[in-house]
């Protein structure tokens, strides 16, 4: 049975990927980013409509990945030394070093629903710079937040073109999905 709605965002992690051998992807284990607020995902491509004979005859549909938008409270200091390339200088400082290249990463989450929670990894994202953006206290106190734009791309699996794995309470690996080294997913012939 499908979830009715949806709702929540918890557990966002995030794992390096790198280029190993036989130009095959290889992920690092994964590490938390706390303080997610809300995440949207929309499909990088479209759909054109083929004429013939005065009607449709086909519809020509492409999609090139995801672009993710991910708003937090605050971006983990990890996280922007491991993507962004930031160092930490002889005092102790927060360094923004603009010519070291931004890294790939697999994006994963958790979304709730009524019915059952979904996690999710996207596996080849990679993230513009952030920005920084504050304003004054006034009567209240209202807490800033940081987007992170980011964009997942296809990885390969045989002759699959993947962008995402989405892993249910009832299967074999939902408990340590979000945990363990993302895994680019495996079929077996006729699934």
């Amino acid at each position: 049975m499908s979830n009715k709605v949806t709702f929540g965002l918890t557990n966002v992690h995030y794992s390096m990927a790198t280029v190993g051998e036989n130009n095959v992807w290889v992920f690092s284990n994964p590490k938390r980013l706390i303080g997610a607020q809300e995440i949207t995902t929309e499909a990088i491509g479209g759909s054109t409509q083929v004429y013939a004979d005065d009607k449709v005859i086909a519809t020509l549909v492409g999609n090139a990945g995801t672009s993710v938008t991910l708003k937090f409270s605050e971006i983990d200091d990890n996280f922007k030394k491991d993507v962004f390339g930031f160092k930490t200088d002889t005092q102790g400082n927060l360094v923004e070093v603009i010519n070291n290249e931004t890294k790939t990463f697999a994006l994963g989450y958790e979304i709730q629903g009524d019915i059952h929670a979904r996690r999710i990894w996207y596996f080849l994202c990679t993230a513009t710079p952030i920005a920084d953006g504050s304003k004054t206290k006034a009567d209240s106190i209202e807490a800033n937040a940081i987007t992170l734009n980011i964009t997942a791309r296809p990885i390969e699996s045989g002759s699959d073109l993947i962008i995402r794995s989405i892993s249910y309470p009832e299967n074999a690996n939902y408990q340590s999905f979000l945990t363990s080294t993302p895994v680019v997913p495996n079929f077996t012939v006729g699934s």
